[in-house]
């Protein structure tokens, strides 16, 4: 696809990675628009900042995505490139954790990822497109994280993987981002000597950053055109 042709939508766009990832779009000069919850500051200043057009947006709200998908095609701002940068942790060990704790983040985690595929796949048919979801984890390492936010993590990767079966037909691709730990966003709640362990066994030895994320983010986005359904890991060498 023509780059400059392209039109981005952006979940979780006020967050670390989000917020550079419409950076990253904005420099490619690829028109966005970005998806905030409660920090209606900070969209504010992304929109003035990077001309990216904010809409407030509750996960939790089943038909919340159903809703946005439509508007945004019946004024013909359909995106032919989502990202999903939206997230959430609850740090309980496992038997500290609650019914709550689960629901909340397979919520925003898993199930929006579902919707995401439905409701965008189907309406690009013809059009052609990618869905780029982040992630934490690419299913073949072992770090400690909260159980139930590493399982949201695995359906993630597994729904996308399954999905792309259904999207590729249509000319839609879906893949998904595993970073590793960075020194903004969910690696700042960290334990301190969870991070420098996880600096330890990297081959950089060293954190990642939101803008070295969103530049592997985008360029899955905006260049790729073969790579469907898989898990590639942006870690530093985990």
């Amino acid at each position: 696809m023509n780059e400059s042709k392209r039109r981005a939508l952006v979940l979780g766009g006020t967050g670390a990675v989000g917020s550079a990832v419409l950076a990253e779009l904005a420099r490619a000069g690829v028109p966005s628009a970005f998806t905030y919850h409660r920090a209606e500051a900070r969209a504010r200043a992304l929109e003035s900042e990077l001309s990216a057009r904010p809409f407030r947006l509750d996960l939790a709200d089943p038909a919340a995505l159903g809703r946005l998908a439509a508007s945004l095609e019946t004024e013909g701002a359909l995106p032919d490139v989502v990202i999903h940068c939206a997230a959430v942790v609850r740090p309980a060990a496992i038997f500290e954790a609650t019914d709550d704790d689960w629901e909340a983040t397979m919520t925003i985690n898993a199930r929006s990822v579902f919707q995401v595929c439905r409701e965008f796949g189907r309406r690009l048919e013809g059009r052609g497109g990618d869905l780029v979801f982040v992630s934490a984890l690419d299913r073949t390492q072992s770090l400690p994280v909260p159980a139930i936010f590493a399982a949201s993590q695995g359906t993630t990767s597994a729904l996308v993987m399954a999905a792309a079966k259904d999207l590729g037909p249509r000319g839609v691709r879906a893949n998904v981002i595993a970073l590793g730990l960075l020194d903004a966003g969910i690696g700042k709640e960290l334990d301190p000597k969870l991070a420098e362990e996880y600096r330890s066994f990297s081959a950089l030895r060293r954190l990642g950053t939101p803008e070295e994320a969103a530049k592997t983010i985008t360029w899955i986005a905006l260049h790729n055109t073969y790579a469907n359904g898989k898990v590639l890991s942006a870690n530093g060498g985990i």
